[in-house]
């Protein structure tokens, strides 16, 4: 008898154990990502992001095709969302709407404060995403409150980022890497490069070549420096 109480017992315990672990419906080869609790392999497409304001916990690992995205509005934005007040909340801690491991392609850009790309994500207009981790391209903006890899846009804007920015102006509040802009980089803490005609860090540890050139320690046109922390 007892020996009968103990197996209902574990294969109940086994049966509630698999039942936590299927928090996402998996689909393939395609599906859309207007859906919750979904792992799609394969493609996943829809028109924008954004239909629902209900947690969509999306995971795609392939192809995410996006029609139209919010990014043909982020031109009209009065300022950067990005704030040097905000804290960062650790990557492991957010409930992303949507995660994408590949790629990411929209045709006017994705507008999603809390999803992340893992991968390339490329969109016509701009692109704001919660964080990137690799290659993010667009023709007039992108904005990222965390990334790690290639930013190439007119504009580009991140809170924390690690790699290479280029475009006609760039902002960081904090970056290691390299800043390049036919007109200007700014960043309150930069450890690495700025290259423009005019560069400004109110903390650098490292180098910056330009018309006009500022951080904390002097002002000079050319070529300043500061490798002390």
């Amino acid at each position: 008898m007892k020996n009968q109480i103990v197996m209902i017992t574990l294969t109940l315990l086994l049966l509630n154990t698999r039942g936590y672990g299927q928090d996402k419906k998996n689909h393939f080869p395609a599906a859309t990502f207007h859906q919750a609790d979904a792992k799609i392999t394969g493609i996943s497409f829809g028109v924008f992001t954004g239909l629902s304001e209900k947690h969509s916990n999306v995971l795609t690992n392939g192809l995410r095709l996006e029609l139209v995205g919010i990014g043909l509005l982020l031109p009209l934005i009065p300022r950067s969302p990005i704030d040097e007040r905000d804290s960062l909340i650790q990557i492991r801690e957010v409930k992303f709407t949507e995660k994408i491991n590949g790629l990411n392609l929209s045709g006017s850009g994705t507008v999603c404060d809390d999803c992340i790309v893992n991968g390339l994500t490329v969109g016509g207009i701009g692109q704001y995403l919660y964080a990137t981790n690799g290659i993010s391209i667009s023709i007039v903006g992108l904005i990222a409150e965390k990334h790690n890899g290639l930013q190439l846009s007119m504009f580009n804007d991140v809170h924390k980022g690690n790699g290479v920015q280029i475009g006609i102006g760039n902002s960081a509040i904090d970056y290691k890497g390299i800043q390049v802009s036919v007109l200007s980089n700014h960043a309150l803490k930069s450890r690495g490069i700025q290259v423009g005609l005019f560069n400004k860090s109110k903390n650098l540890m490292g180098l910056q070549v330009g018309l006009w050139n500022v951080n904390q320690k002097r002002k000079i046109p050319l070529i300043n420096w500061n490798f002390k922390s």
